[in-house]
C-alpha cells in the first residue's frame, strides 16, 4: 500500500489560484448584475426608434412637477451606481489584480510524468519515432555529452532530465516498465500519495495556526450565516411580486372578510394598497388619510411648496402600481373581477396623474390642457377633438398657443386604441370546438389612431393564422412576433412605463373570472396603422392586422354554448381599453371522427375488399356497430362523449309515454353541477 504525505505551499504556488478561483466565483455574478442594471435602456432613445410612438416628456412638455421628478430621477441613478455592491466590487477586483500581478508563480510541473510530452512524440507515435527523439535528445543530455564549463547546478538539472528522457523511453518501449506506467501513471510503479494544502506550513503547524482556526471560524460560523440569514429573510418577507409578506396578508384578510353589498371603486383599492407594510415602510410618521392628501395631490398635478412632502409624494407615487400588480394578483385567485377592474383604472389614473373618478380623463392624460376649461364644455372623447376644426379645438382643450396645440394633437393621435375584428376560441388544426379540447381565445384587431374615422374592410383570408408546425406545436408563440411597445407618454410619473394591454377573462354564467385565471399581458404590438392616413386606413391595404392569442385555463366543457367576456385594460392611456363578448360553442366530433364511425368506416373498407354481396351482407349485420339508444346507459356515456346515439323502436317509445310525461314535469329544472357548465 502506498504511503501518504502533506506537501504544504512553502513556496507560494498555490494559494494564490485557490483565492483567485473563490473571488471570482463571488464577483462575476455580482459583476454582471450590477452592469445590467446599469444598462438600463433610456426611454426617449428607445422611442426614437419605434413607430408610432410619442416623442414628448416631461421635460419637453415642462410639468409643474419636473423638479421633484428629476430628483427622485437622479438619486435613482446615483443609488444604481453607487451602492454597497460597487464597494464590493472594487475590493474585490482590486484583490484580484494585485493578487494575480504580485503573488502568482508559475507553476513547476517537472513533477508531472507524460513520456510522450518529454520525448516530444505524438500519441501515435511508432517504436522506430520514439527511438529516434530519444536518440537526439540524448546527445543533448547525456552526462559525458555536456560541456565542462557547466555550472554545478546546470550540470544537476541536466542529469536529472537525461534521467526522465530514459524512464520515459522505457515506459514506452521496456514492457515492465510499460505496464507500471500504465497500472500506476509512473515507470518506477506506485508513488506515495500526497495531500496539496494551499497554505504554508507555518500556518498550518506553527504559532500561527490559531490565527487560521479563528479566520475559517469567523467565514464559516458567522459571515456565511449572516450573508445566508440576510438572503432568507429576504426571500421570507417579500412575494415573488416584490410584495410585503404582510401587504399580501392584509390584502387577502380584506378579500375574505369583504361586505358582499360594498362595491370595489378605485377609491377603496387605494385604501387597500396606502394601509399596507410597504408603505409602512416607506413613510412610517404619516397616517392613512394623510398618505391619500398626498396622492390626490398627485391627482390633481398640486406642487407643495414644502420640499420634503413634494419628496414623500413622489417615492409613494413611484411604488403604487407594484402594489396595485400584487392586489390583482390576490383579487385573480378570489375572481374578484370588479377588484381588478377597480384596481387598473387606479393604476392608470396614478401613472397620468388624473383622478380615477370623472368623465373627462381621455382630454386630461393630453399635455398642455387646461382643466377647468376642459371640465367646462361637452367633449369628452379625443375622435371628437379630430372632428372639430382648430380654433374649436383649441377653445375645447384651453390651449391658445398653436405651437402647443399642435404638439398636443399629435400626441393625441399617438394614443392606440384597439379595434377588435374577431375574437373567437380556437383549436389548432381544428375548424371546431369539441367537448375536452384545449383551446385558447384567439383575438384578431387592429390598432388604431383617434384621428381615423371608421373600420376598413379586412378579407377573410388575412385573419386565417398560418398553421406552420411551430403554430401547431405551440400557438402562443405568435404573441412574440411583433416589436415591443414604446414607452407610454407618463410626464407626471417619475419612472419611466412601457405600454401594455392586460387581459381578463370573465364567465358571463358566474359573472366572475375563470377559474385559474391569471392577468395575459399583451406587450408587442405594430403601431405601424397610427401614421396612415385616413385614405390609407379606409383602403385596408396598408393596415397591420394583429393577433394576441390567449390560453383557456382549463379544457372546454361538454357539447353546449358558452359565454366569456374578454377585458383589455390600457396600463397608461384612458380610452383606450376594450371589452367584448366571446361565445364559445362546443360541438359533437363529426361521426367520421368518433370511435364508432372509424370502426364503421374500417369494417366498410374490409367489405369492399373482399367483394362477395352475400357474405358482405351477413357481415353487415354481424359486424356492423350501431348507435347506442340514448335511454341506455350506454348512449348517456356516449352523449357525454358527443357521440351520435339513435332512437327508441315505436314499441318502446309506446311502453315508455308514461314515464316521458313524468319527465316532462321536470324539464325546465337545470340539473346542470357548477363544474359542468364551466
Amino acid at each position: 500500500m502506498a504511503s501518504s504525505e502533506y506537501n504544504y505551499d512553502e513556496e507560494g504556488e498555490t494559494w494564490p489560484f485557490f483565492v483567485l478561483a473563490l473571488l471570482s466565483f463571488v464577483l462575476i455574478p455580482f459583476t454582471i448584475r450590477y452592469a445590467t442594471r446599469l444598462t438600463a435602456s433610456d426611454p426617449a432613445k428607445v422611442n426614437a426608434n419605434v413607430v408610432g410612438s410619442i416623442k414628448e416628456n416631461a421635460e419637453t412638455v415642462e410639468v409643474p412637477t419636473l423638479k421633484s421628478l428629476n430628483e427622485y430621477k437622479k438619486k435613482q441613478s446615483s443609488s444604481r451606481i453607487f451602492n454597497k455592491t460597487l464597494l464590493v466590487l472594487i475590493i474585490g477586483w482590486s484583490a484580484v489584480f494585485v493578487i494575480g500581478k504580485y503573488l502568482t508563480k508559475e507553476t513547476d510541473m517537472s513533477g508531472l510524468f507524460d513520456p510522450y510530452t518529454i520525448l516530444d512524440v505524438s500519441f501515435t507515435a511508432s517504436e522506430r519515432e520514439i527511438k529516434s527523439h530519444y536518440r537526439k535528445l540524448s546527445l543533448k543530455y547525456h552526462p559525458d555529452k555536456l560541456p565542462r564549463d557547466l555550472t554545478e547546478e546546470a550540470r544537476l538539472k541536466m542529469e536529472q532530465e537525461y534521467i526522465r528522457l530514459t524512464s520515459a523511453y522505457k515506459a514506452l518501449t521496456d514492457e515492465t516498465t510499460r505496464e507500471n506506467f500504465i497500472k500506476y501513471g509512473h515507470p518506477d510503479g506506485e508513488q506515495p500519495t500526497t495531500h496539496g494544502i494551499a497554505l504554508p506550513k507555518f500556518l498550518v503547524e506553527g504559532k500561527y495556526s490559531s490565527l487560521v482556526v479563528i479566520f475559517y471560524f469567523a467565514l464559516i460560523g458567522v459571515l456565511l450565516p449572516l450573508v445566508v440569514g440576510k438572503w432568507w429573510n429576504n426571500v421570507k418577507n417579500y412575494t415573488k411580486q416584490g410584495l410585503h409578506v404582510k401587504t399580501a396578508a392584509s390584502i387577502v384578510r380584506k378579500f375574505a372578510d369583504k361586505d358582499p353589498a360594498k362595491v370595489f371603486t378605485p377609491d377603496v383599492i387605494l385604501e387597500h394598497v396606502l394601509d399596507s407594510q410597504d408603505v409602512d415602510n416607506l413613510l412610517p410618521d404619516l397616517s392613512l388619510q394623510e398618505r391619500k392628501e398626498l396622492v390626490y395631490e398627485h391627482f390633481n398635478r398640486h406642487v407643495s411648496s414644502d420640499a420634503k412632502r413634494e419628496k414623500n409624494k413622489t417615492e409613494l407615487i413611484a411604488i403604487l402600481p407594484l402594489l396595485i400588480d400584487g392586489l390583482v394578483d390576490i383579487a385573480l385567485v378570489f375572481r374578484l373581477q370588479d377588484a381588478v377592474i377597480a384596481a387598473e383604472d387606479l393604476k392608470k389614473a396614478v401613472l397620468q396623474a388624473v383622478s380615477p373618478n370623472g368623465k373627462y380623463q381621455e382630454l386630461l392624460q393630453l399635455p398642455f390642457v387646461d382643466e377647468d376649461v376642459v371640465k367646462a364644455q361637452p367633449v369628452k372623447k379625443l375622435g371628437k377633438i379630430f372632428a372639430l376644426e382648430q380654433a374649436e379645438a383649441q377653445k375645447v382643450l384651453g390651449i391658445k398657443d398653436d405651437d402647443k396645440f399642435k404638439r398636443t394633437m399629435s400626441v393625441a393621435a399617438s394614443i392606440p386604441s384597439l379595434r377588435i375584428i374577431e375574437a373567437e376560441v380556437k383549436v389548432p388544426g381544428e375548424e371546431t370546438v369539441t367537448p375536452n379540447s384545449n383551446g385558447h381565445i384567439s383575438v384578431k384587431f387592429l390598432v388604431k389612431s383617434p384621428r381615423l374615422k371608421s373600420c376598413p374592410e379586412i378579407d377573410d383570408d388575412r385573419l386565417q393564422d398560418e398553421e406552420t408546425l411551430e403554430y401547431m406545436k405551440n400557438p402562443f408563440s405568435v404573441n412574440d412576433l411583433a416589436p415591443k411597445l414604446p414607452y407610454a407618454f407618463t410626464p407626471y410619473f417619475p419612472q419611466p412605463v412601457r405600454c401594455s394591454w392586460t387581459c381578463y377573462v370573465i364567465a358571463q354564467r358566474e359573472n366572475k373570472l375563470v377559474e385559474n385565471s391569471k392577468a395575459y399581458v399583451l406587450e408587442n404590438v405594430n403601431l405601424s396603422n397610427l401614421n396612415l392616413t385616413q385614405e390609407e386606413w379606409i383602403d385596408g391595404k396598408k393596415v397591420v392586422v394583429s393577433t394576441f392569442k390567449i390560453p383557456l385555463p382549463a379544457a372546454v366543457g361538454n357539447v353546449g354554448t358558452y359565454y366569456y367576456r374578454l377585458i383589455m385594460k390600457s396600463n397608461a392611456y384612458y380610452g383606450s381599453d376594450v371589452d367584448v363578448p366571446v361565445d364559445l360553442e362546443v360541438v359533437a366530433p363529426s361521426p367520421e371522427k368518433s370511435l364508432a364511425g372509424v370502426k364503421k368506416l374500417m369494417e366498410k373498407s374490409k367489405r369492399e375488399k373482399a367483394g362477395d354481396s352475400d357474405e358482405e351482407e351477413d357481415e353487415d349485420s354481424e359486424s356492423d356497430i350501431s348507435d347506442p339508444e340514448e335511454d341506455s346507459l350506454a348512449g348517456a356515456l356516449a352523449a357525454l362523449r358527443g357521440e351520435t346515439t339513435s332512437k327508441k323502436s315505436g314499441k318502446v317509445e309506446e311502453v315508455d309515454d308514461e314515464e316521458e310525461e313524468d319527465e316532462d314535469v321536470f324539464t325546465d329544472i337545470n340539473t346542470d353541477t357548477e363544474d359542468e357548465a364551466e
